[in-house]
């Protein structure tokens, strides 16, 4: 009896699921018959139920046909050897949106042909796909004048006929597959070299890429002890955090050969090793490069001064390059009276589940009472802690929503004039901007 009641209310849950969560649908609607030479006008309506982050269209046209956007809803348009692609780093807000394209068609195309595609997306920081249903149109000779009235299509069919060369016609004649393009092999090779310059170390990795697009990440693992500064980036997006140098691509770079550059900071000295990897997607699948390991002799330098902040933090708002500097307040031990006050600062916190953003108020290599900050700042708030490279870090509240965070920081820098907000995927710390993408949040400053 009881199993039958855990099932029911299972399935009731499942429908409630259901009830406010749909799956995501996607659908496209274009007319079925048209004339050569005419233009239309593609039409793909998502519903995502919820979904956010970064997701991608992707259609593949005959051959014949040529595609210019037309409503791309804050997605980046691409049409690159008869593949159609919409990509966001964002999802729109609204859970239902319509995007769209021109399609046109060279005068001597003619015949039936198919066109479909898939609608990919994050999902709890997992790969998912929708195909996109396919629909088969007709390309004709003939005069349409009196079957335009019945295609689908809301906006009127241009007259403009596109001319192309007769070599496009035969061209398509002979080729037997209209979705080769899909399946380019991508071929990759990283080299990494370290070179001493004035005591920090230049890092130069070297790219050599055939049919490389879409998204991109490199990954270098740094040695304890080292800090990284980005030189040039190629366009992408560069983080240092929890002792890795990341570079981000929303589209890779489409040079066969380039490179990234970034400098090494530390007071190390003696044998170190440098590794990494590059991830890339290959047909809509991510694929690992393990770059070879490096091998270096650092040398010890003194340091130039003592520094009062323990590291530089960097809020990113996507897509904008502009970033915002803020410094760390640095906790300062106090010897009087701590024997029973150290242990009263707030806990460490329960482990937490995706995407997650907190407002960092401090930092030490020592704990402190836990009225430091009200007797210091006046701030009241609880504090809690985090051990985080070396450090022991103070932070407040716990937001799932970045503008939640930011409005929290902002209060608080009334008191701690370096408050910042830190991010964090499944209780790791990450940057802001990657918890932005993914969780399909916007930047405020």
């Amino acid at each position: 009896m009881i199993k039958y009641l855990i099932l029911f209310i299972h399935l009731i849950g499942l429908s409630f699921y259901q009830l406010f969560f749909g799956e995501v649908t996607v659908n496209q609607k274009l007319p079925n018959k048209v004339q050569a030479g005419q233009e239309i006008t593609v039409e793909i309506t998502i519903k995502k139920e919820g979904v956010g982050g970064f997701a991608k269209v992707q259609q593949t046209l005959p051959q014949g046909f040529i595609a210019e956007v037309g409503d791309s809803k804050g997605a980046t348009f691409s049409y690159k050897d008869n593949v159609v692609k919409f990509i966001w780093m964002a999802l729109p807000a609204e859970n239902e949106f319509t995007i769209t394209y021109k399609l046109k068609t060279a005068q001597e195309t003619e015949g039936d042909f198919q066109l479909g595609g898939k609608f990919s997306y994050i999902d709890e920081n997992e790969r998912k796909n929708v195909e996109i249903n396919t629909t088969q149109i007709t390309i004709t000779k003939e005069d349409l004048v009196a079957e335009t009235v019945e295609t689908e299509i809301e906006t009127p069919i241009e007259e403009e006929v596109i001319e192309e060369e007769n070599s496009v016609a035969s061209e398509t004649e002979n080729l037997p597959v209209e979705e080769t393009s899909t399946d380019k092999k991508v071929t990759i090779k990283v080299n990494r070299k370290v070179e001493n310059k004035e005591g920090n170390y230049l890092v130069t990795l070297t790219f050599n890429q055939e049919n490389l697009e879409g998204f991109a990440k490199v990954v270098d693992v740094l040695p304890a002890g080292f800090t990284a500064e980005a030189i040039d980036t190629k366009g992408g997006v560069f983080s240092f955090n929890d002792g890795e140098a990341k570079v981000l691509w929303m589209a890779s770079p489409q040079e066969k050969d380039f490179e990234v550059t970034y400098l090494l900071k530390g007071n190390v000295s003696g044998e170190v090793e440098l590794n990494g990897s590059f991830s890339y997607l290959e047909n809509d699948i991510t694929q690992k490069y393990i770059i070879n390991s490096t091998s270096f002799t650092a040398a010890g330098i003194a340091e130039e001064e003592s520094l009062t902040v323990e590291e530089e933090v960097i809020e990113e708002e996507p897509v904008v390059n502009e970033v915002e500097e803020v410094i760390e307040e640095v906790v300062e031990e106090t010897p009087s009276n701590q024997e029973n006050l150290v242990n009263k600062v707030t806990s460490t916190p329960k482990p937490e589940t995706g995407i997650s953003y907190k407002v960092q108020v401090g930092a030490g290599h020592a704990s402190v009472p836990s009225n430091y900050f009200a007797k210091r700042f006046n701030l009241n708030d609880a504090i809690s802690i985090e051990s985080h490279q070396g450090w022991i870090k103070y932070v407040t509240g716990t937001y799932p929503v970045y503008k939640e965070a930011r409005d929290k920081r902002n209060e608080v820098r009334n008191k701690v004039k370096t408050a910042f907000v830190t991010a964090y995927n499944q209780g790791k710390r990450i940057t802001v901007q990657e918890a932005l993408m993914i969780s399909n949040q916007q930047w405020y400053k």
